[in-house]
């Protein structure tokens, strides 16, 4: 029982360690910086993704991490995300890094016990700014589509906590982004793609082909 009870004090020890281990920074910190901070962090992920030999999309995912969960109010993320997502693309990688984030926020707000309110409303803003970027982009049903309708059946719910820490440091409240995804789907459902009537001359082309 002893040994028992010492390996699960240990296992729920390293989680705890690891509880903001998937954040360079959290959202309280990077509101703090400004356009010319954002981009030295950026620069710097960029440089470090150059120069290491495996692994190059790792400081690409934190720089990316960081830059969706600061909060968006200036609309600095276009101004920001555009060198993550060309040196991501170059590795083939874009897709994939904001699938890990996505369920790196997830499974975070699904699970907060280990996770600081702080750390919460890290990953709630973070998956807040991913979805305002997907939005244009859902009636084509693709890659964005997906990313959001995970969301929305992930059936996250805030824990009051975290909307305490969020209304107390942005006099803003804190809506699940489970909710937030299932309005977006809702308001912009798939348009079906229209096939193209055969021209005159495609159709005389058929006829005689038969």
């Amino acid at each position: 029982m002893k040994i028992t009870n010492f390996i699960l004090a240990t296992m729920v020890f390293v989680l705890c360690l690891n509880a903001q281990a998937g954040l360079l920074l959290n959202y309280s910190q990077l509101a703090t910086k400004d356009l010319d901070e954002m981009n030295q962090l950026v620069n710097d992920k960029i440089k470090e993704s150059k120069k290491s030999y495996s692994g190059k999309n790792v400081p690409l995912k934190e720089a990316l991490q960081a830059i969706y969960s600061r909060p968006n109010d200036d609309d600095m993320i276009d101004k920001i995300v555009g060198p993550v997502r060309t040196n991501l693309d170059e590795l083939e990688a874009w897709e994939k890094t904001v699938s890990q984030l996505t369920d790196e926020a997830v499974n975070a707000l699904k699970h907060t016990k280990p996770f600081k309110p702080v750390v919460q409303v890290t990953y709630a803003i973070f998956l807040e700014n991913l979805m305002s970027e997907m939005k244009p982009f859902l009636k084509d049903g693709g890659f964005e589509r997906k990313i959001v309708e995970r969301i929305a059946n992930a059936k996250i719910e805030i824990t009051d906590a975290a909307k305490g820490e969020r209304k107390l440091r942005m006099m803003k409240g804190t809506d699940s982004p489970s909710d937030i995804a299932t309005k977006l789907l809702s308001e912009n459902p798939v348009v079906a793609k229209k096939v193209a009537a055969p021209t005159e001359s495609s159709a005389e082309t058929s006829t005689s082909q038969q």
